[in-house]
């Protein structure tokens, strides 16, 4: 099986431990231990190290889901985002309506706008989904009573809740896909089905909340149809498209006619490139894409067809290097290469623009000799110049045999793993949400189930936040979205089901725009040459 692929791994791990196979014991594992010391670069960047947050204490926002239910089958608040200062969300009770709510974080603060029946009008279930922010406009999909699914429009209140436009006229429904804020635009594809007389199509519309203001902007013609990742620049609109002609290849989109094009053909004619993991860093879009040349490989587009072009040719001819893009961080796209030969990762670094990519640091894959045992990446997130990163291993089962957290700084000296193993279940979620110096994510502690973790990017800093769900219960916490000074999530717990949750983050040396560097220097030093433990420092 080859899977997406990722980073580094430290010697100081037990090589024979983390396998989630029956022959071999599952490691119970604790963060690698490093020594703390202060850095060598000046008050200025130890002061940096701690100007971050301090998260409180979790707590459920509203048991908005009555009964005790098992996580898995759980309706849950879905499509969390942050508008004009509170979290929207859409419920979408199994048996029940379909609901649009908000919430400031208080349970008095925590109702519904807006309500819809559970079921559209041709008697198919309802669902509400597609949350997306533009401006002071919350656009997202749903059906009525007297409509099937469709486009809808809201400023937050049950007033100024409505339909946009009944584009699919009548009972029928739209199927509409890929909301995404350009500017101040909504774009949005729809798709048409197939009839015994056509193939399916694929239409690109755009949006100002008003029935006037929502136009198609292209039809790609019979037989089209849209990918789901998509990323913005500016005032341009990337996507992956397939069509008849030019098979699936990368396109963009201005909101004009003239201006949604094909960019490359990199493939050459019917066949596809399959672009994907599309990346937006600086002025460019970074994407992975396959042609007879080349092989696998990294490509990037500043939206013009002469820019669109491969970064470099890592494995010399059709042969493929299995690109996994992560993050952008200190001015350069950081992803990693796979070597199927070896079955290891290495970690490269490419400066936004430029197409001389530096190889970082090789990874050694300990499992290497196993049957099944490939590593590739779940998850990154980036903040205070460093990039986050998760990497699991495959084995012969549904189960990873491991999954890590790691960091990198660029360098090979400041790429190290930080805790592992993250899970070793097949219904594990790796998820990392990144706060000002400081990422949130799920992970086995010892004696718990899957929880809250937080890490400042060391790892003597990485550790557990909160039990959520007490003993070897599993919280699963997922779903990570900041609004002001909250973080909300959603978790599980035996006494509420799968609910929405939020922890507040406080204030400390240098958050919240104090910007003192000697006294945060001061007191930064203090706290490191005293050795506290992370709990002293992150939960203080």
């Amino acid at each position: 099986m080859r899977a997406l692929r990722g980073v580094v791994l430290s010697c100081a791990m037990v090589v024979g431990c983390g396998a989630s196979p029956p022959d071999e014991a599952p490691f119970t594992g604790e963060p690698i231990m490093e020594e703390l010391s202060l850095p060598d670069s000046g008050e200025g960047a130890l002061a940096a190290q701690w100007a971050r947050p301090t998260p409180g204490r979790a707590r459920l926002v509203e048991d908005i889901f009555p009964g005790e239910q098992p996580w898995t089958v759980s309706p849950y608040p879905e499509s969390r985002v942050s508008f004009r200062g509170k979290l929207y969300f859409a419920v979408n009770f199994d048996e029940g309506p379909k609901e649009l709510w908000r919430s400031d974080g208080s349970r008095a603060g925590t109702d519904d706008v807006e309500s819809f029946p559970a079921l559209r009008p041709d008697g198919s279930t309802n669902l509400l989904f597609g949350l997306t922010p533009v401006g002071n406009r919350l656009f997202f999909v749903v059906g009525d009573s007297d409509h099937g699914t469709e486009l809808w429009v809201s400023d937050g209140t049950r007033g100024g809740t409505r339909l946009v436009e009944d584009l699919t006229p009548g009972p029928a429904s739209s199927r509409l896909e890929n909301l995404t804020a350009v500017g101040k635009t909504l774009f949005f594809f729809r798709r048409l089905p197939e009839t015994p007389e056509t193939p399916g199509r694929t239409e690109l519309w755009t949006s100002d909340g008003t029935a006037r203001g929502t136009v198609r902007v292209r039809d790609f013609g019979p037989g089209s149809s849209v990918g789901f990742q998509v990323a913005v620049v500016d005032d341009l609109l990337f996507f992956p498209l397939a069509d008849p002609q030019h098979g699936n290849e990368l396109w963009r989109s201005d909101g004009s006619r003239s201006g949604t094009k094909l960019l490359k053909d990199i493939s050459p004619g019917p066949t596809s490139s399959n672009p994907r993991e599309l990346r937006a860093a600086g002025d460019f879009v970074y994407f992975v894409a396959t042609d007879p040349d080349h092989g696998e490989e990294l490509w990037m587009t500043n939206g013009s067809r002469s820019c669109t072009e491969l970064v470099k040719d890592l494995e010399r001819g059709p042969v493929s290097s299995f690109p996994t893009i992560l993050q952008e961080a200190r001015g350069s796209l950081f992803f990693t290469t796979y070597d199927a030969s070896s079955s290891t990762l290495a970690l490269y670094r490419v400066k936004v623009g430029d197409d001389d990519p530096k190889r970082i640091r090789t990874i050694p894959n300990p499992y290497a000799g196993m049957p099944d045992a490939e590593p590739y990446i779940t998850a990154s997130a980036t903040t205070g110049q460093q990039v986050f990163l998760t990497v699991a291993f495959t084995s012969t089962g549904p189960a990873p045999r491991d999954v890590q957290l790691w960091v990198s700084d660029g360098t090979g000296s400041g790429t190290k793993l930080l805790y592992r193993p993250l899970s070793l279940s097949d219904e594990f979620i790796t998820e990392l949400f990144a706060v000002e110096g400081l990422v949130f994510f799920p992970a086995n502690g010892e004696g718990t189930g899957t929880e809250l973790f937080v890490t400042d990017g060391t790892v003597r800093g990485t550790r557990l936040l909160q039990d959520i769900a007490p003993g070897a219960v599993s919280s699963s916490p997922f779903g990570f979205t900041r609004v002001g000074e909250r973080v909300f999530f959603v978790a599980f717990h035996p006494d509420s089901g799968t609910e929405l949750w939020d922890l507040t983050l406080q204030d400390s040396c240098g958050f919240k725009g104090n910007h003192d560097v000697s006294a945060c220097y001061q007191e930064a030093k203090a706290l490191t040459e005293a050795e506290l433990q992370p709990s002293e420092v992150l939960l203080r």
